[in-house]
């Protein structure tokens, strides 16, 4: 059976860290009429085209999954998986009730739990140095973004950014709060880095960037190799982000807060200077036979 492309820096794919995806989720590729390994070969081809694209496909054949056999909706390792691909997807909220459902369905099982628990913490320390901004000083804070620069955009604000069609176009500078929900094209935004948050599964790397507009957004890059990452005080641009609101509630907590979502650091420009090729988590694909 073919396995999931793993970039050495991140955690296993969330279908690799199952107790036994072929036992759980046959009904899954089948309602497609298709098996098991050719839709693995197919999620493999897309993670080189776009990872979330894998997410959100895996999550409907989940979906499916539980119309085509009414017992799936019983199965604990169902959940934990949908969930795990909410969580990538940043679904806080319905990742969150997925933990809590495999963990109700399995009370032995103690990942369901210990996922459930691990985004909770994450949740509680995130909102906390958005709300403080980093627990940085006024004084300094008005400092820092004293010292916020035209050129530290880079090639964003010369003309040179290239966008997704592959032409050269002309961003315009906006502040963090008059970005929209979704991808703002024509738009760039920067400002300095307040904190950083690392979790136990490095992925995403989050970060809090203030501008001069006032507000502290979550910044959440994904693809990058274990080494990369920014400081306090590093000026980040960000070219065309993809904003995101979340309003959360589980079991009596509410969270509510702003992110850009970054698929790959390669976007970013840190200093006035480009990402380059290194900073990206590169894809392999391995294979392994399996006796059922």
């Amino acid at each position: 059976m073919l396995q999931l492309p793993t970039p050495a820096s991140q955690e296993p794919s969330p279908i690799a860290r199952t107790k036994s995806p072929s036992k759980t989720c046959p009904w899954c590729f089948a309602s497609c009429g298709q098996t098991l390994e050719m839709n693995i070969l197919a999620m493999s081809w897309t993670v080189f085209i776009r990872p979330s694209w894998l997410c959100r496909w895996m999550s409907l054949m989940a979906d499916l999954g539980e119309k085509v056999d009414r017992k799936a909706s019983s199965n604990p390792d169902l959940h934990l998986n949908r969930a795990t691909l909410h969580k990538y997807e940043e679904n806080y909220g319905d990742a969150l009730e997925g933990f809590s459902q495999a963990a109700a369905l399995d009370p032995a099982w103690p990942e369901p739990s210990q996922r459930e628990q691990q985004l909770l913490e994450f949740l509680n320390k995130l909102t906390s140095l958005l709300e403080s901004k980093g627990k940085i000083k006024p004084k300094k804070l008005q400092s820092m973004l004293g010292s916020l620069r035209p050129a530290q955009l880079g090639p964003c604000g010369d003309g040179r950014y290239l966008s997704a069609s592959g032409q050269k176009v002309t961003l315009e500078l906006k502040p963090l709060s008059a970005l929209q929900p979704g991808v703002n094209s024509g738009a760039v935004v920067m400002g300095k880095v307040v904190f950083s948050l690392t979790t136990e599964e490095k992925v995403p790397f989050t970060f809090g960037l203030v501008d001069s507009d006032g507000p502290c957004y979550a910044v959440m890059v994904y693809n990058m190799v274990q080494s990369w990452g920014v400081l306090i005080g590093d000026s980040v641009a960000i070219p065309e982000p993809n904003l995101r609101l979340h309003q959360i509630q589980h079991k009596g907590k509410d969270y509510a807060f702003a992110s850009v979502r970054v698929e790959t650091p390669r976007l970013l420009v840190v200093n006035g200077k480009p990402q380059g090729s290194s900073s990206q988590a590169a894809a392999i694909v391995a294979s392994r036979p399996q006796c059922e």
